[in-house]
């Protein structure tokens, strides 16, 4: 999606509370630029131009970013309660601002919380590891087709369409 186009959807309330929310935490807002800026990359290296639809590739980069930006920000902080708070606070702010239809926005959300939990369970493991552990994780990913799908598959990632 083009920059100009981006800016288009996004209200001066949002942009203006977006800056203050990562002023007030500027090596965690500087962690999470670099691990969006990773998490791109590695989804474009695995999965060339089909992360951005509903598959499992997408599934597999909502997890990835969360997970990598709390590993990101665990260099500046060893409080994971507060890591974990702020990745779920722009991940979710995300979500808001980007808005999809409810399926597709619960699909996200969950697909984040997956990448979240493998961080706090997987904290001293490399990004390289974290990688590995999800791009695994996607031979058990599930097809969903409705929210209670969705809420049905714990512990595991969640698409909505074949590739």
């Amino acid at each position: 999606m083009a920059l100009r186009t981006i800016l288009k959807q996004i209200k001066a309330k949002q942009l203006f509370g977006f800056f203050r929310f990562f002023i007030r935490h500027p090596l965690f807002a500087v962690s999470t630029f670099f691990a969006t800026v990773k998490t791109y990359k590695i989804a474009e290296k695995e999965f060339a131009k089909i992360h951005g639809k509903h598959n499992k590739a997408n599934a597999f980069r909502h997890a990835l970013w969360n997970a990598l930006i709390a590993k990101s920000c665990s260099t500046y902080s060893n409080n994971k309660e507060k890591i974990i708070r702020w990745a779920k606070n722009v991940t979710d702010w995300h979500e808001e601002l980007f808005v999809n239809e409810s399926l597709s926005r619960e699909m996200d959300l969950h697909n984040n919380q997956i990448g979240r939990d493998l961080f706090l369970n997987n904290d001293k493991i490399s990004s390289e590891e974290l990688t590995n552990v999800l791009l695994k994780s996607l031979n058990s990913a599930v097809l969903v087709f409705s929210l209670k799908d969705i809420s049905e598959a714990t512990n595991v990632l969640v698409y909505l369409e074949e590739s």
